[in-house]
């Protein structure tokens, strides 16, 4: 849905300007369908004046080339205070008739009232002659005109700013049909409520994964500045989560959240970068360029809005500083071939434009759309791919780690086993002295056969006499279905009573013992392939009559037989152990209940 949206703000129909001269804009050549007609150009202009529409004059010098303030940081050629009240004229001729209109008011610092034909059709704040009765306003406005009589249009806007630095209309009224116009402003106010709770909840899973894993402070910084952008995102321009909530705070305290959430911004982008690049970024030079950026927020936090936003152009060189030495450091990072860092210079280059235009369209540089909620969209899914893709190659290095963890302690156990067997021998005469204890320490506790150790120590000691032998491989069938149906008591109690029925069919040169779980071993001594068959078939028929008394349903057990037959002494132990096993499992490929030679 994202990379649907992206190329829909891109090829949306971008606003015409036609130049206003002398406070009349001729809209002749204008065609509606085309986009909106941007209302920039000489409009007329009065100081501390708020006149009133029903007098309305053609307009006359002095000009005020809008869109602009009328101080000294406006391109408009004025040089007075910021604070103050003024109204502006302007004359829209030769309208294509017939067409319902609407008008879109940017956000004005920081109140305005604006008259067509003598109507007022929409309002931002409180317009007044003194700062006790002036209020400030937040967020762009748009109202319905209709259709324009006569095809002449008379706008009326009054402008007053007792609370910002600079005050006047810095951003482009714009005219368009009434459909287009408002689909569009709904649109953009949808869209940046997209970018701003996909920001936001990026950042939550973002700190989530950092409190289940605190050693990776990469993901942390990411999300700080992904909830800082989205919650800027979400409070400025079409402010679209005003909208969605139904409220706004209190003018002095949005724009300090204003302020602060793009003075932070730079601190958590650093910390971000020299944790994901430690060797490229060193922390000293991080905190240094991060100090003005801490300071400032400060200063927003503390002094009056009047105050901070004179330090607007100071901020704004600052983050073009911090754009411009993040390009720098992640043309290194690329240069360098550091993962991810392709995705990382993506992101950033779409980011950096993004902040370039709407800092230069704040400055009243350029004109046009904001930018920042596609640059940030971009930024977000290649910073995203990029920590992913980061995760899983993390994630394969350690499974990596494991399996040669694992392959070197098994490594460890053979050569421990091999030790241990040539310690063994040098202690014959201990372990001869210690035979008891050492067969109460190697029988299972609940069947009383051998444990698996022991029945393998059996084998070993047994290959000195070269004997043949018929070693059994036993599985009981469906031993999890008799756990998950009947409990584990039942199952320790089919345990327990397979273990007598396998001593009650061996002789007692044989060696029975259980292996773990399910599975038993029985070791057939001076036996071949037929009589291996015999038993198997007499120990299967068994197992048909095996009754529990305590457990009436329980019935039908069987199990999974593999018969390896050779000669100890010379057939290793481990051999007759792996042909064995591997014909139990044949068993159980087949179908279970039943016995398969190797």
């Amino acid at each position: 849905m994202l990379l649907f949206l992206v190329p829909t703000t891109i090829i949306s129909a971008s606003p015409v300007a036609s130049v206003a001269r002398q406070g009349v804009l001729n809209a002749a050549d204008w065609a509606p369908e085309s986009g909106n007609l941007l209302l920039s150009g000489e409009w007329g202009f009065s100081w501390q004046r708020l006149d009133s529409p029903a007098q309305w004059q053609q307009p006359g010098p002095p000009w005020f080339v809008m869109p602009s303030t009328w101080d000294s940081s406006g391109t408009a050629g004025w040089h007075h205070s910021g604070q103050g009240y003024a109204s502006f004229y302007l004359k829209v001729t030769q309208l294509p008739p017939g067409k319902e209109y609407a008008v879109f008011v940017p956000e004005v610092s920081t109140a305005f009232r604006l008259f067509a034909n003598g109507k007022l059709i929409t309002e931002g704040g409180r317009v007044a002659t003194a700062a006790r009765d002036g209020e400030a306003y937040i967020g762009n406005r748009w109202a319905v005109l209709g259709e324009v009589p006569g095809n002449e249009l008379q706008l009326v806007l009054q402008v007053g700013n007792f609370h910002h630095n600079s005050g006047g209309p810095w951003q482009p009224i714009e005219l368009g049909l009434r459909q287009p116009l408002t689909e569009g402003f709904y649109f953009r106010q949808l869209y940046d409520a997209l970018i701003s709770l996909l920001m936001i909840i990026m950042a939550g899973l973002l700190i989530l994964e950092y409190l289940v894993d605190p050693k990776d402070r990469a993901g942390l910084w990411l999300g700080l500045l992904a909830l800082a952008l989205g919650l800027r995102i979400g409070i400025v321009g079409n402010a679209p989560f005003y909208w969605l909530l139904d409220f706004q705070l209190p003018w002095t305290l949005h724009m300090r959240l204003a302020y602060i959430s793009m003075l932070v911004s730079p601190l958590f982008f650093l910390a971000w970068i020299h944790n994901s690049f430690p060797q490229d970024l060193k922390r000293r030079t991080s905190l240094l360029v991060s100090l003005p950026f801490a300071l400032s927020a400060l200063l927003c936090l503390i002094l009056p809005p009047l105050w901070f936003t004179q330090l607007l152009g100071l901020f704004s060189v600052m983050l073009l500083l911090v754009v411009l030495i993040g390009c720098v450091l992640l043309l290194q990072i690329s240069w360098r071939r550091r993962h991810g860092s392709l995705l990382l210079l993506a992101g950033l280059i779409a980011l950096g434009g993004a902040v370039v235009h709407d800092l230069m369209l704040n400055n009243q540089l350029i004109q046009g759309s904001p930018w920042i909620g596609t640059g940030l969209l971009l930024f977000i899914l290649t910073q995203t791919s990029n920590f992913l893709s980061l995760r899983v190659m993390q994630r394969r290095q350690i499974e990596f780690l494991s399996r040669e963890l694992a392959s070197a302690n098994r490594e460890l156990e053979r050569r421990v086993e091999l030790r241990t067997r040539d310690l063994a021998d040098k202690a014959h005469a201990l372990e001869m002295a210690n035979n008891q204890l050492q067969i109460l320490a190697n029988v299972d506790g609940l069947t009383g056969l051998l444990n698996r150790r022991a029945f393998i120590e059996q084998m070993q000691q047994l290959g000195e006499l070269s004997v043949n032998v018929a070693l059994l491989w036993i599985d009981l069938d469906h031993f999890k279905h008799i756990n998950d149906n009947h409990g584990h008591v039942a199952g320790d109690h089919v345990l327990k009573r397979f273990g007598q029925l396998l001593r009650e069919l061996a002789r007692d040169q044989d060696r029975i013992g259980r292996l773990g779980g399910e599975e038993f071993a029985l070791l057939l001594l001076d036996c071949d392939q037929p009589g291996a068959v015999v038993y198997a078939k007499r120990l299967q028929a068994a197992l048909t009559q095996l009754k529990f008394e305590d457990y009436p349903d329980l019935r039908n057990v069987t199990a999974s037989i593999g018969i390896a037959i050779g000669r100890l002494g010379e057939d290793s132990w481990e051999e007759l152990v792996i042909q064995a096993d591997e014909a139990m499992y044949e068993v159980k490929r087949n179908g279970r209940n039943g016995y398969r030679f190797s």
